[in-house]
């Protein structure tokens, strides 16, 4: 459609338009008043055909601004959608590969060995769960350090139990306890060695203060037991034997009604060990 805008009027004087005249002129239209009439009507067409053509671009320019506006706010949730996504992508690789992302301070490589015992105590104790001293004895500690963490540790193996079953374990625990030595069977050497070692990881692992301190009451309990320094060897290993069972017990009542205090020393459950 022409922009009626740009319409020139016609020449109704011409022979282009002498039929009008003629059908003007029947309907008892004067010859003066002919071409006057032929201008006016067509200026009252043009100026409708101009008031549409208006019309029209202000509804196509608000639809083209409305279809903008949509695409602009469909794009922007397009990006918002995206960067939520890889945000969630990154949280999860964070979570995924927590030590891929710790900071690295800027010291120097320190001249001393660093003592660390292996991944599997070290998540023992951050779960909060019984944990055998062994993994903090010298050899324990030998052990983990000639051990080099990979993510295949966290794969599962099937391995079967004493009593037969069998079950999925991470390979992790497979290879701490290929080496493992049971609390009870520790020289007291190695029984010293592992308490305090154990103690410091209980503070790395951010255990409560009071359950640190009541650990260090129970061993130091059991180390200044006069059966310690009995001459019966069979005493001996019962406060081993004690430590173990009461060490147990307490993992396994911690969060119920029934939790108890290590650090209360019960002469009378060690004399039926």
């Amino acid at each position: 459609m022409e922009n009626p805008h740009h319409s020139i009027q016609p020449d109704f004087a011409s022979n282009t338009h002498a039929e009008a005249h003629l059908q003007l002129a029947d309907h008892g239209i004067a010859e003066d008043l002919i071409i006057p009439t032929l201008q006016a009507l067509w200026t009252l067409s043009n100026n409708q055909a101009k008031q549409c053509w208006d019309v029209r671009l202000e509804q196509e320019a608000q639809e083209a601004h409305e279809a903008q506006r949509a695409a602009a706010e469909e794009e922007n949730l397009c990006q918002c959608a995206l960067k939520e996504e890889q945000d969630l992508a990154k949280q999860e690789e964070r979570k995924k590969n927590k030590i891929k992302f710790i900071p690295v301070p800027d010291i120097s490589v320190p001249t001393e060995s660093i003592v660390i015992p292996s991944s599997y105590a070290l998540t023992k104790l951050c779960k909060v769960e019984y944990c055998e001293l062994y993994y903090f004895t010298n050899h324990g500690l030998a052990d983990a350090k000639t051990t080099t963490p990979s993510f295949d540790d966290e794969a599962l193996a099937l391995t079967k139990s004493d009593n037969g079953i069998h079950s999925f374990v991470s390979l992790s625990s497979v290879k701490a306890k290929s080496s493992l030595v049971k609390d009870e069977d520790l020289t007291w050497e190695e029984f010293s060695q592992a308490n305090f070692c154990m103690i410091n990881a209980m503070h790395e692992s951010e255990w409560p203060d009071e359950h640190i301190w009541m650990h260090v009451d129970f061993w130091l309990s059991i180390e200044t037991h006069e059966w310690c320094h009995d001459t019966s060897s069979y005493n001996r290993s019962s406060l081993l034997t004690y430590q173990v069972c009461v060490r147990k017990l307490w993992h396994r009542t911690l969060g119920t009604p029934k939790v108890f205090s290590l650090a209360k020393f019960n002469n009378d459950l060690l004399k039926k060990i």
